[in-house]
């Protein structure tokens, strides 16, 4: 497939050849298969949120850290927290996958590390999730009827970072397992196997048998056992355990002593038993040691030791195999890095994993904490502009979006409005302090008495009226309950794939430079210190990311940047919705190099002769759940680690649509909107024509 450059030449000159030359071309990378991706068709929350796009992007103020683009410590944050703040209105035990996709690497430990920090001069081990999935997606706008031009295409990841480790599925049967994971080498006892236990009638599943062919019944495993077996045919060799159930010991080895004059070798050092009926199996080596068990003739035994009785260290048990079904899913290699040969499909909401545990240095107590992020290594910019272009070509029912711009009247709310006294421009108003987006979807479904419909008369154009409540606000901040006007043909409707609002940033601040930053602001760099870190602090404040930022959310004005005026910014829906279409080009946290964390040895109080043992401990989880290094060259990515950053949710609530189908009576009313045909009956009236004439609503794609 053509790289952006190439795509936008083309679009621009279609009549034009052009080959791919070393200025056009894409530079190499592994050979990541993404042409083959089919573009995305399905979105979802990660923690299948279904309220509405606002609800969801104002809910992140309530993360108790990692805010999109900034962190409460200063420093670049390319993704999204959900933790213990963002409970309660999300069931946040299993995180789903964004869009649809394929999973390309993915990382889980046997268990998560932990970091010795010192606490009151005690080392106190601190566990973090450094477990993470990788899931390549295709964004491309639909297909134009009767065009033969292929519309560009923007393939991007989203992290799904600090999922819980192996030992927790493997402890705990009811948590469902990712379906990329490969199939393990475990089977299960079916569900309805019937053989009954010998001393619980009433409990049902597989007996053991001490041979492949008419064995006796040494042992049972109940339904949905998990089970290793060798060998062929019906009855196969179990391989994870020693021998009965009964002759376990409370460490897992193998109790018990046999004759050595009823053991015949065989193949392997093992030995067959030869008797009348059964051998009897002593707690001790001699006669009189305690019974323990009986085994029957034929049964194959390992032994060890020398004399009259042997010890026993293996029990041959064989099992049923067609009442064993495929096992459980179980991941690769654990505690390394694991990047696909070859790729696995995923589907928007499909299983990615459960959250994980992040004790962060300070915090008392651990975090449940997923960290989302989304980045691209392709030139978003010129995807964007391609997007733009083919917007324009796109038919007037994708302009789903509509344009609230800054300085909106918000017509105050009185009870007597109604379709026949509806607002008018000239009733008391406050206008709207920024620009706010509202999908079409949102507007549809506000309830009967927050919408009324005039009609067209003489030069003055149909119009809607919206009673938009708690989502635009004053220039105090505070949010606004009140009504606004869409102008029938005059108010702009937009594309999602206009992009409007969104804006790429290049940042190029070191974390020396965003702490020095940070640091000043929280008054953390005394007054002997301030000139000589001043200069590098202002030129942050004066970078593209803190002056948007300021224009977005500097309430004060005062020029600096708090985790709490962000978090205040976030509760604005508008100001939520500005900052989620920040796209940032920076250099991954995940892509590690130490020099980076080195510089900031001195703003951290640490030097040789004085160390900072906790950053020094800091620095060494940072590098413990990099993965950059590891992964990029083989799926697509960029090795020097520079992306463009996309804020996750702001994707999602972008381009998720409705869910269902487009019925008749939303595409009479879609018509009737875009033509302003509504030649005096309300809105409404033509839902209600339109059910009787459909009867069902019958769907129409």
């Amino acid at each position: 497939m053509p790289n952006l450059a190439t795509q936008f030449y083309n679009f621009m000159n279609p009549h034009a050849q052009i080959l791919p030359t070393p200025d056009t071309q894409a530079p190499p990378s592994g050979e990541s298969n993404a042409d083959a991706l089919p573009p995305i068709k399905n979105w979802s929350h990660p923690f299948k949120d279904q309220r509405d796009p606002f609800a969801q992007l104002t809910h992140l103020a309530n993360a108790a850290g990692g805010g999109y683009p900034l962190g409460g410590n200063g420093l670049w944050h390319g993704g999204v927290h959900f933790d213990s703040g963002t409970t309660g209105a999300l069931d946040q035990s299993s995180v789903h996958c964004i869009a649809d996709g394929e999973v390309v690497a993915y990382r889980i430990d046997e268990q998560s590390p932990t970091t010795a920090y010192l606490m009151h001069k005690l080392a106190v081990n601190k566990s973090f999730s450094r477990n993470f999935v990788l899931v390549r997606h295709r964004l491309q706008p639909p297909k134009v009827d009767d065009s033969p031009d292929a519309p560009p295409s923007l393939v991007f990841y989203s992290l799904y970072m600090h999922l819980q480790d192996w030992a927790m599925y493997q402890a705990g049967a009811k948590f469902a397992r990712p379906g990329f994971w490969a199939v393990g080498p475990s089977l299960q006892v079916k569900d309805d196997v019937n053989d009954l236990h010998v001393d619980h009638p009433g409990q049902k599943g597989l007996n053991v048998r001490n041979q492949a062919s008419k064995g006796k019944v040494i042992g049972w495993l109940p339904r949905g056992a998990e089970v290793t077996v060798t060998g062929e045919g019906d009855f196969r060799k179990l391989e994870n355990s020693l021998g009965p159930s009964r002759l376990i010991a409370a460490d897992g080895s193998l109790m018990g002593h046999v004759s050595a004059d009823y053991l015949r070798p065989i193949a392997d050092g093992q030995h067959r038993i030869e008797c009348v009926n059964t051998l009897n199996v002593r707690a001790q080596g001699h006669l009189l040691g305690h019974k323990l068990f009986e085994l029957a003739a034929g049964t194959e035994v390992t032994v060890s030791g020398q004399g009259a009785f042997r010890k026993l260290e293996r029990v041959n048990q064989y099992i049923h195999y067609p009442s064993l079904r495929s096992g459980a899913a179980e991941p690769g290699t654990c505690g390394s890095v694991v990047v696909l040969d070859k790729p696995v499909a995923i589907k928007a909401g499909d299983l990615i994993g459960h959250v994980g545990e992040y004790h962060d240095s300070n915090a008392q107590r651990p975090e449940n904490q997923l960290h989302l992020e989304v980045f691209s290594g392709d030139d978003v910019e010129m995807f964007i502009k391609l997007s733009q272009l083919w917007a324009n070509k796109l038919p007037a029912s994708d302009k789903s979006l509509l344009k609230l711009a800054k300085g909106t009247a918000v017509v105050t709310h009185q009870a007597g409005f109604n379709s026949k006294q509806p607002p008018t421009l000239n009733a008391p108003s406050i206008p709207s302090d920024a620009q706010l987006l509202v999908s079409r979807n949102l507007l549809d479904q506000l309830p009967i008495d927050r919408k009324i419909t005039i009609a067209a008369s003489g030069e003055n154009n149909a119009c809607n009226w919206y009673r938009l409540e708690g989502l635009l606000h004053d220039d105090t901040n505070a949010l606004l309950d009140g009504w606004v006007c869409e102008e029938v043909g005059v108010t702009p409707w937009v594309s999602p794939w206009s992009w409007e609002g969104y804006e790429a940033l290049f940042n190029f601040d070191s974390p020396r430079r965003m702490m020095a930053s940070f640091s000043r602001a929280a008054r953390r760099i005394n007054d002997q210190q301030l000139p000589r870190y001043s200069g590098i602090a202002d030129s942050v404040d004066q970078g593209p990311i803190k002056t948007r930022l300021y224009d977005i959310i500097d309430r004060n004005r005062d020029g600096q940047i708090t985790a709490s005026e962000l978090q205040a910014a976030l509760r604005l829906p508008a100001h939520a919705q500005s900052l989620s279409q920040l796209i940032v080009h920076y250099e991954s946290e995940w892509h590690h190099t130490q020099h980076k964390w080195d510089d900031l040895d001195d703003l951290l109080g640490h030097s040789d002769s004085t160390p900072n043992q906790n950053w020094l401990a800091e620095k060494e989880r940072i590098k413990q759940m990099s993965w950059w290094g590891e992964v990029a060259s083989q799926v697509g990515l960029p090795a020097h680690g520079k992306v463009y950053h996309m804020h996750p949710l702001g994707l999602v609530t972008q381009f998720k649509k409705r869910s269902g189908c487009l019925t008749l009576t939303d595409s009479i009313s879609l018509a009737l909107r875009v033509s302003g045909g509504y030649e005096g009956r309300s809105r409404l009236d033509y839902h209600a024509l339109a059910d009787d004439f459909d009867g069902q609503g019958t769907s129409l794609v």
